[in-house]
């Protein structure tokens, strides 16, 4: 896999995501991205889903 493309996706998703994107828009992108089997979008896609999900995770658990 092109790692360059995946970090690209993974960017534009954290960016989508401060833009106020739900995690559910983010993963019918996913869905629509494997559709036409473009495998690093869906990569970077999910990596910035799980990074935003552990780091809720980690804050509530700190009390933030």
């Amino acid at each position: 896999m092109n790692q360059d493309k995946i970090l690209e996706y993974y960017f534009l998703a954290l960016n989508d995501i401060r833009n106020g994107s739900s995690i559910q828009e983010l993963e019918e992108a996913i869905r629509i991205y494997e559709a036409t089997e473009e495998f690093e979008a869906c990569s970077g896609i999910l990596k910035a889903i799980n990074e935003v999900k552990y780091t809720t995770i980690k804050n509530l658990k700190n009390g933030h």
